[in-house]
């Protein structure tokens, strides 16, 4: 190993994108940690992320602003000013190497303008011209952290068995303060996700919320306010908790009501990594999705529902994925 990388001291993981997306990166902290132990490990994320970036182990620090070119889920087009200000913090940390876990063309950039020396990241549409080390792009039919992992070689690291995870333990407040409006016992629901013509019907959820109230169990709904406001007011179901009228609803609290929950079953979309990052039993609906590619990679154990279209799936079959995934990690 070169010399240069022998003597990295701050490395930047750049995740500028939406909450999934950042779970998934979490996953290459851990590695590059162990190779170097003395290094200051920050991330650079949106805004909305960074509840959640704070939980990956072995952060120092968070940069946090919304790239002008992306709009995150549920929000309005952000402004370019803060975004700049975030590019300045970042060039005055004065990072040695970037790794960018998804590097489209204008993030790559922003790194480069940083002026970052080493900046690592997986070819896509023109980002060679901003990136100091380009890999072979990304197989979009192999697992996700698979793939990602791959950015590690150029700082000498061969990980294996790659798995995402977040540490609790910062939102121990906000579980003790969960704790006294949430039931001991809990599944989350999460019906949602930015693509809605991939989710399986509201009517099929509140389906199954029926069937896990007989059982004596209450369901946390998770998702915006927007969209929980479309199933209180459009559905009938059992009344349950939902996740914006907990604590401020921020991220934070969606993160620690999930760190609770008993099971998560949700669409492939941020919640459902988060809940598995932290070790939470998890069972993912793909309707369709890419299952070979984004399935649950996290600690907690986990069951995938796949079918062609949202049509497809039913409130029975995700029944028989709680109970299968409850009989081989009972709790």
């Amino acid at each position: 190993m070169s010399r240069a990388i022998r003597d990295v001291r701050r490395i930047l993981l750049v995740a500028l994108d939406n909450l999934g997306d950042l779970v998934f990166a979490s996953a290459l902290v851990p590695p590059i940690k162990a190779r170097f132990p003395d290094a200051e490990i920050d991330v650079w994320c949106k805004e909305y992320t960074a509840p959640v970036a704070r939980l990956i182990p072995h952060v120092s620090a968070i940069v946090s602003g919304n790239p002008f070119w992306a709009v995150a889920p549920g929000h309005s087009r952000p402004t370019a000013r803060p975004f700049v200000r975030s590019l300045i913090a970042v060039r005055r940390a004065r990072y040695d190497v970037a790794v960018l876990s998804e590097a489209p063309w204008r993030a790559a950039a922003a790194v480069f303008a940083a002026r970052i020396p080493m900046r690592v990241g997986l070819a896509r549409h023109r980002n060679s011209l901003f990136l100091t080390h380009v890999l072979p792009a990304a197989d979009v039919h192999k697992p996700v952290l698979v793939e990602q992992a791959r950015l590690l070689a150029p700082l000498g690291i061969a990980p294996s068995n790659p798995r995402y995870r977040l540490d609790a333990a910062p939102l121990g407040a906000v579980r003790e303060q969960l704790a006294k409006a949430l039931p001991p016992r809990f599944i989350a629901f999460h019906p949602f996700a930015g693509a809605r013509d991939r989710c399986v019907a509201l009517s099929e959820w509140t389906q199954l919320a029926f069937a896990m109230k007989a059982r004596g169990e209450t369901v946390l709904w998770v998702g915006t306010r927007r969209e929980l406001n479309e199933l209180r007011g459009s559905y009938t179901h059992p009344k349950g908790t939902y996740v914006d009228e907990l604590g401020d609803g921020s991220l934070a609290v969606t993160a620690a009501a999930l760190s609770m929950a008993s099971t998560v079953v949700g669409h492939d979309s941020g919640p459902l990594h988060v809940a598995g990052a932290l070790g939470v039993p998890v069972v993912g609906i793909f309707a369709p999705g890419q299952p070979d590619r984004t399935f649950p990679q996290g600690i907690g154990p986990s069951r995938v529902l796949f079918r062609t279209s949202p049509a497809e799936v039913s409130s029975s079959m995700i029944l028989h994925e709680i109970d299968a995934l409850r009989l081989a990690s009972p709790s």
